[in-house]
């Protein structure tokens, strides 16, 4: 309930208001001036649901909650009463509403409230004192300003961790991926020179067999040659063997002859 804007200036209207039917409204009003509003709030809920026609519990009830606390209890509790056709109890309903937004903090709304009240009541000095206050006073920073900042900055820097481990994820598997592709681009070149190699070992290979068939070898040449000189050898002394048995026969031929003669 304390605020920047204490409530020792603020003129605070928490009457009870009449109603025409008195069944459970002693003990009721009994019980808030007793500062047992709690013991209020549930008598006055009693007497709702037996007579949800009268607006003014309404009102009734949002004054306990305002003094349990309990202002948002208390705020919806006062609306229920906006449709009073009374000024005057209309005018104590605005009125009090601008008190509760006001120990939320929320001026702009206790403001307007303020001035809902003095519309229906334009005597009203106590809205015209709260009114004029809150006019000459700068609007308190909210009573949750720092924690919610914590927050905010607390968030901030959860969504600035997430983005940076989502950011070194994302490198480390784009990483990952253009080392893949590195390794498969490696592969692709070593079985191209592998292929080259063996390609061109071929071609050697078959080069040489096309050279060796076309040019004998120099161990090929001198086993042609040496044959080539045995056979001539051996032709040689065939023709010396020839010449020599021709040489005999003449030898003979001639030597019978000369039997024949001695015959």
């Amino acid at each position: 309930m304390n605020s920047p804007f204490s409530l020792c200036f603020i003129s605070i209207l928490l009457t009870i208001a009449p109603m025409g039917i008195a069944l459970g409204q002693t003990d009721a009003k009994e019980a808030f001036d007793d500062q047992q509003y709690e013991a209020a709030v549930e008598a006055w809920d009693k007497l709702l649901e037996e007579n949800p026609e009268l607006k003014d519990i309404h009102y009734n009830q949002g004054n306990a909650n305002y003094r349990l606390g309990e202002l948002d209890e208390a705020i919806g509790a006062y609306e229920q009463a906006l449709s009073l056709k009374d000024k005057d109890a209309l005018a104590d309903v605005y009125y009090n509403l601008g008190n509760a937004y006001l120990n939320k903090q929320d001026v702009e709304k206790a403001r307007e409230f303020y001035k809902q009240a003095l519309r229906m009541r334009p005597k009203d000095q106590d809205a015209k004192a709260n009114l004029e206050l809150l006019n000459h006073m700068p609007p308190p920073p909210p009573q949750d300003q720092k924690s919610q900042n914590g927050e905010n900055n607390e968030e901030q820097q959860d969504k600035q961790e997430q983005q940076e481990q989502q950011d070194s994820e994302s490198q480390d598997q784009n990483e990952d991926q253009q080392e893949q592709d590195q390794q498969k681009q490696d592969e692709s070149k070593g079985e191209e020179q592998q292929e080259d190699q063996q390609q061109s070992q071929d071609e050697q290979e078959q080069d040489e067999e096309q050279e060796q068939q076309q040019n004998p070898s120099d161990g090929d040449e001198a086993v042609d040659q040496e044959e080539l000189m045995n056979a001539q050898q051996l032709l040689d002394a065939l023709k010396d063997r020839e010449t020599e048995n021709m040489r005999e026969q003449i030898r003979l031929k001639t030597s019978g002859k000369d039997n024949e003669k001695d015959w």
